[in-house]
């Protein structure tokens, strides 16, 4: 596994980072813990827990019992509809579950969704502030990539951006965290692995004959078809490892079920993307976004 600097906070963080999500709530706080414990085994020393996730964080808990707090960067994000109002007590509340749920001391990081953010009180805003000058969280992030996100960053709320980032990213969102990276704010990449394109595409009609194996039509594979046709890669670790280019990411974010999907993944730090593969990428995303006009 390999580390990179936080920012300008002189923690080291894993290049993958384990976001424990709520997309999986369901799990049992024993599963979350073969989970974190597969991923610290793999180099990961990174994680993140979704507010009211409570099995998460106590499976994390569990598989930290035996680690010195300041070996792990433990980070917590408040989730938003963007209808619910995040009053001061809400985000007291959530600070107070965050150290009482995963047994840590601090927070290293906490995480506002721009959802959240948009719909903060003004006295929700000045805790957050003084939370930032304590000892119980060490910095705080925002997580989107909407208009509000920009604002803030403008304004200097925030120490830290969660951000998506993938093969598909546009310049826009491509161009905040760059300006991000260079104001000193520590990025993380989110949401690197894009479902249409990590699923296996629709095998061809066509007859299989002794020579030919059969493959992805082209008009089911589309222009990133490659990635479930490169020798010795799945498309999630293309993925990754494209992401991984991005000297700006501080450390990009997976979610996973199985242990075994998290050892495969880390792993992919340590090798390089093929030869050709990024211009590879950088046309298909082109032609995605100018599409040939059908006769």
């Amino acid at each position: 596994m390999r580390y990179r600097p936080f920012g300008v906070s002189g923690k080291a963080v894993s290049a993958v980072s384990l976001a424990m999500s709520e997309v999986y709530r369901s799990q049992p706080a024993a599963q979350w813990r073969n989970l974190a414990i597969a991923a610290l085994e793999s180099g990961v020393n990174a994680f993140e827990v979704t507010d009211g996730s409570p099995q998460a964080a106590d499976g994390l808990r569990q598989a930290l019992e035996s680690l010195e707090r300041r070996l792990v960067f433990l980070a917590w994000r408040v989730p938003g509809d963007g209808r619910s109002p995040l009053d001061a007590r809400r985000l007291q509340q959530c600070v107070r579950d965050s150290l009482q749920q995963t047994g840590g001391a601090y927070l290293d990081l906490l995480v506002v969704d721009e959802a959240a953010y948009a719909t903060m009180s003004s006295e929700a805003s000045r805790l957050l502030e003084d939370l930032r000058r304590s000892d119980l969280v060490l910095a705080a992030a925002i997580a989107g990539s909407g208009a509000v996100v920009d604002q803030a960053l403008a304004e200097g709320r925030f120490d830290a951006l969660v951000s998506p980032y993938n093969l598909t990213t546009g310049w826009a969102t491509r161009r905040r965290i760059r300006e991000a990276s260079l104001a000193n704010i520590a990025v993380i990449g989110a949401e690197a692995f894009p479902p249409a394109l990590c699923a296996q595409p629709a095998q061809s009609p066509s007859r299989p004959s002794l020579f030919r194996r059969p493959g992805p039509s082209a008009t089911t594979a589309g222009p990133y078809g490659f990635l479930h046709d490169t020798r010795g890669w799945e498309a999630d670790e293309l993925c990754l490892a494209y992401a991984m280019t991005e000297p700006a990411l501080a450390t990009i974010q997976i979610e996973a079920s199985r242990p075994e999907v998290i050892e495969r993944l880390a792993l992919v730090p340590d090798r390089e993307l093929p030869t050709g593969l990024a211009a590879q990428i950088e046309m298909a995303r082109i032609d995605s976004e100018n599409p040939t006009p059908r006769g």
